[in-house]
């Protein structure tokens, strides 16, 4: 038989339940907050998120597919995060907060993860479906896939940079690869200077440059990047310009008159007028 309980023991058993009690008390208060505070924030976006689940075309507002072999993860998540942004979802890939059970959530959650799926390639698209289907899953596998070791990546794409060359490309394409690359480094940790862009700008240019590029070197003070691409597109204007104006002119054959074969071009009727 138990020892009968003394008034110690009882005071003590009667603190525990009362604690316990506030306890649950505290936390299903919290958890009705935590409904009304979402519920305020669903109804707040509505009216947005109605139109987020209207876009039929997510490549209308994010006109960029992420590739791996063109380098623009920087450009590619910048644009999207604004577009995220613009719809007020930007959590969905940002924070790790999840809200299963809310039908709302889920739906604006498949929205953005429809986006996702939509601006990356296949491949990505298969490597992205392995893992849990939600946004911030995605997100994630790409943050790792494009940021993760990053001074690996940051040496590879460092060296293909420096070594960069115009070859057939216009000056227009051949500057938007470098700035390109260049933002692709500044993600790694590694950012590429003006001066630096300048100097491989001028060092991969093909010989018909040649001239513009001991001229921009010389030039005090040294020019910045918007400077160099200007005159070089210029250069390239009137280099084409050369080009067409080199090209001999084609040869003008006058038409034959009278008869076909053998006779002179003369009208015949002269010949009459003669006899």
């Amino acid at each position: 038989m138990a020892p009968p309980e003394d008034n110690a023991q009882r005071i003590e058993r009667e603190r525990a339940a009362e604690a316990e009690r506030l306890q649950r008390e505290a936390a299903a208060k919290a958890a009705a907050d935590r409904e009304a505070a979402l519920d305020a924030l669903e109804a707040k976006h509505a009216a947005v998120h109605a139109e987020a689940i209207a876009v039929v075309n997510i490549k209308v507002l994010i006109p960029i597919t992420l590739d791996r072999a063109a380098n623009n993860y920087d450009r590619w998540r910048k644009l999207f995060l604004v577009i995220l942004g613009k719809y007020a979802l930007t959590d969905h890939v940002l924070s790790d907060a999840a809200y299963p059970e809310r039908s709302a959530w889920v739906q604006m959650d498949c929205t953005v993860l429809t986006w996702i799926y939509g601006t990356i390639t296949a491949d990505l698209q298969q490597q992205v479906m392995l893992r849990d289907p939600s946004a911030r899953v995605a997100w994630a596998v790409l943050d790792n896939e494009f940021l993760g070791q990053r001074e690996s990546r940051a040496l590879v794409l460092s060296a293909e940079f420096r070594s960069f060359k115009q070859g057939a490309l216009s000056i227009t394409n051949y500057c938007r690869r470098l700035e390109t690359m260049a933002s692709a480094l500044a993600e790694f940790g590694d950012p590429v200077g003006d001066r630096i862009l300048v100097l491989t700008l001028l060092r991969g240019l093909n010989g018909k440059f040649k001239p513009m590029v001991s001229n921009l070197r010389l030039q005090r003070p040294f020019p910045m990047f918007d400077q160099a691409r200007t005159h070089l597109l210029l250069e390239e204007l009137d280099i084409n310009d050369t080009t067409t104006d080199d090209v001999p002119p084609t040869l003008y054959v006058a038409p034959s008159f009278g008869g076909s074969s053998g006779g002179s071009g003369a009208p015949s009727g002269g010949a009459q007028g003669g006899s």
